[in-house]
């Protein structure tokens, strides 16, 4: 599942927009380095393959915008941009029926895949298929799995029968959702089996503006201008992206001006990369949360004063500002603030250790004669699961076991490797399986709010990624709301309480909300990042 991920990683959300700082040459001119034409863009990230409905990878998906295309892309305006469909339907429009149970999508005609065969709504519903066809090793089928049929009245038309209304369908179907898919060419893979290692996953052919030309992994993608893309030929002629394994070699490289854009930098080295000479950094608020998550199936920390404690005792302004150089931001629950569901009545827990105390004296846990609390002959220790080598969960882990000792509370750390600690419930998976107190990792979500399958009572591991195994009747009837009903003023109504409940009763605290980094030449003109699952959208509109 590619929305869970580690801290290593680990970013935030916030207000709406970006924040750009500029460091302009002041020449008005090109850089020496500068190739016309040609953006080259560098990440630490290899990808696994080039198609997101088997990779595992968020660079999977970001390269993706480039070559391949969807029903609609997500803009930095927070709203859907019609791509492979022309109209985004809802019940005013008639394109989502009374009953919730029929979607209507109309296709663009005129589309070609770059091999110049016609795209139309056969490729659609052979991607449903390859979707939810078990032999092939997909990251999500929710949404999709509740399709009856699709049905194709003519070639630009596919209308989608649901088997029960499902609110954030249009934010998942063949669009930005936490695991997306995009359309699929039925003339060259519906021939085989499964999709799972088939050439085309190293060369693709899609209805994108660049096509795949090369791709030697751990090196070079290089992919070049598609003269026969919908909205004619982009203005770049071609783009490289270089996969660059080390951060210092990759603030050298764009110190060096040898690339033109370093996307999703390490908040770490804010400070220098920010400060490059003819660069501009941009902080683009993220649908990403970094989060301490307490496992109430385990006897301390299932009680709710505890947790309170240690939430209390939790300095969340300071860490951003020594873990992640102020880049990520402090915000409650688990929706964004630029999200139409955030509440923005949040009342959250303070920052107080004399409170945090008083709290656990009031419970029962008294100090021993080492510090540490004890209850009913029970030592207030609690175990904290982490990833080996991740910089950012370790100093995280090595922060909070000296705030909490000072209430009282023993903190042990743990280390995983990341395969083992984020593995799923079947091979053991330290998180999945619940072998933990608490643990630290972040959560990628979709652009819709919807968060059923982090919080519902039937969606405890191996069943979803309630991963806290909270379970809570209000919790619950408020998600049920929020699945069923397509008007937003409904939907938020269930969300707002919904994001209090998880304030108050603290199954996991939100540490901070990401804002993905990027460091780009001021040559490069045209990125607009957008604030979910990728920032690249308008890959078309890019120039240099």
């Amino acid at each position: 599942m590619r929305r869970l991920v580690t801290l290593a990683l680990a970013a935030a959300v916030a207000a709406s927009g970006c924040t750009r700082v500029d460091n302009t040459n002041g020449n008005g001119g090109r850089h020496a380095g500068t190739k016309p034409g040609i953006l080259r863009l560098a990440s630490l990230n290899d990808p696994d393959t080039l198609s997101p409905l088997v990779g595992t990878y968020q660079v999977d998906v970001d390269l993706s915008m480039f070559w391949a295309g969807y029903l609609f892309n997500y803009s930095d305006a927070n709203e859907l941009v019609p791509e492979l469909a022309t109209v985004v339907p809802n019940l005013s429009n008639g394109g989502i029926s009374r009953d919730g149970r029929t979607i209507t999508y109309h296709l663009r005609q005129g589309v070609t895949w770059q091999d110049g065969a016609p795209f139309d709504a056969r490729d659609v519903v052979f991607t449903w298929h390859a979707v939810m066809n078990p032999n092939n090793n997909v990251g999500s089928r929710q949404g999709y799995d509740d399709i009856a049929r699709i049905d194709t009245p003519d070639r630009f038309t596919a209308i989608v029968h649901l088997n029960h209304p499902f609110a954030p369908f249009i934010g998942t179907f063949f669009t930005m959702a936490a695991t997306p898919y995009p359309i699929y060419p039925r003339h060259l893979l519906a021939q085989y089996h499964d999709l799972n290692r088939v050439a085309y996953n190293s060369a693709p052919v899609g209805t994108g503006p660049f096509k795949v030309v090369e791709w030697h992994r751990g090196q070079v993608l290089r992919m070049v201008a598609n003269p026969h893309y919908w909205r004619g030929a982009p203005k770049l002629a071609e783009v490289d992206y270089s996969v660059i394994p080390d951060d210092n070699t990759l603030l050298t490289a764009i110190q060096s001006h040898t690339i033109d854009m370093w996307y999703n930098a390490p908040s770490t080295l804010y400070g220098p990369a920010s400060k490059v000479p003819g660069t501009h950094a941009i902080l683009t608020p993220f649908t990403q949360y970094s989060q301490v998550v307490f496992n109430t199936a385990r006897p301390i920390v299932s009680d709710i004063n505890v947790r309170r404690a240690l939430a209390m005792a939790t300095d969340r302004a300071h860490y951003i500002d020594v873990i992640t150089y102020g880049v990520d931001v402090l915000n409650e629950g688990d929706q964004p603030k630029f999200s139409w569901a955030y509440d923005p009545d949040l009342k959250p827990l303070p920052y107080d250790l004399a409170q945090a105390n008083t709290v656990l004296d009031q419970d029962g846990w008294r100090r021993g004669s080492d510090g540490i609390r004890v209850k009913n002959g029970q030592r207030l220790r609690i175990e904290a699961a982490t990833i080996t080598g991740s910089a950012v969960g370790n100093r995280m882990a090595l922060l909070l076991q000296a705030a909490w000792r000072s209430i009282g509370v023993d903190l042990e750390i743990k280390g995983y490797a990341s395969s083992l600690m984020l593995a799923s419930y079947g091979a053991g998976g330290i998180v999945q399986t619940g072998k933990f107190d608490i643990s630290f990792f972040s959560w990628l979500n979709g652009i819709d709010p919807d968060d059923s399958t982090n919080v519902m009572c039937d969606q405890i591991p191996p069943h979803g990624q309630n991963t806290s195994r909270f379970c809570s009747r209000e919790v619950d009837a408020q998600e049920r709301t929020a699945l069923t009903y397509y008007d937003q003023s409904t939907r938020k109504r269930a969300y707002a309480r919904v994001q209090q409940i998880l304030v108050d009763r603290l199954p996991f605290l939100t540490m901070w909300f990401a804002r993905r980094f990027d460091v780009v030449s001021d040559d490069v003109h045209g990125y607009k990042p957008a604030h979910a699952v990728t920032t690249f959208w308008n890959t078309w509109q890019y120039s240099i």
